[in-house]
């Protein structure tokens, strides 16, 4: 090769050009918003709910817990929303069919739990809502009852995206080791949460 002649670039940078440049810059970004979007979701809810089981040791750190549970609580669900809508409009612009499989089934579910376990949260443990519920004390006394809904809500939540592993989709785009991999660390992060559900919370004996 002549001095100081170019190298040409390799096959891969030719790819890595044409994935990054011009509108391929835009999707790459659109991919990582998503995948940001979709596993702060599955991040935040059990992160919640791990917040506050154990239960904390005093009522300032149980109250700063709560703080920090609602914070996160709220934040999934507008992620979750926000996933949804995206990929309910997605579907809507190319005619194709809704809720065809199971894991667009469980999410709807989880979507709609999720909601119900705001509103009963917060007629739960604000006072000014609490008198819809018949005052403080029998808000207090169905606390136990958000906290058996939380985790039926949570058992949604990792089974929504287990299901997504199955789907047609997922299948033809991804390898095997890939699900197992992914199944595994949803799995494993329910089972941690539910390890450390305290049954006294929920009117059960240990």
């Amino acid at each position: 090769m002549p001095s100081g002649a170019s190298t040409p670039p390799s096959a891969l940078q030719i790819v890595a050009r044409a994935a990054a440049g011009g509108a391929g810059l835009c999707a790459q970004l659109g991919l990582v918003v998503a995948s940001v979007v979709l596993w702060r979701v599955l991040w935040l809810h059990p992160a919640g709910i791990l917040l506050l089981q154990p239960q904390p040791p005093s009522a300032a750190h149980k109250r700063k817990g709560l703080q920090a549970h609602q914070a996160l609580q709220y934040a999934s669900l507008v992620s979750i929303v926000a996933g949804a809508s995206f990929i309910f409009y997605n579907k809507a612009i190319h005619g194709a069919k809704h809720f065809t499989t199971w894991h667009a089934t469980f999410g709807l579910i989880t979507l709609s739990l999720i909601f119900c376990q705001i509103v009963f949260g917060a007629l739960v443990v604000y006072s000014p809502l609490q008198h819809w519920l018949g005052g403080e004390g029998r808000a207090k006394a169905l606390w136990k009852y958000h906290r058996m809904s939380g985790y039926l809500t949570l058992s949604f939540l990792v089974a929504t995206p287990l299901l997504a592993l199955v789907s047609t989709w997922v299948q033809s785009n991804s390898s095997a080791f890939e699900r197992v991999l992914i199944g595994s660390g949803i799995a494993l992060a329910g089972a941690g949460a539910f390890m450390r559900i305290q049954t006294s919370k929920l009117g059960f004996r240990r």
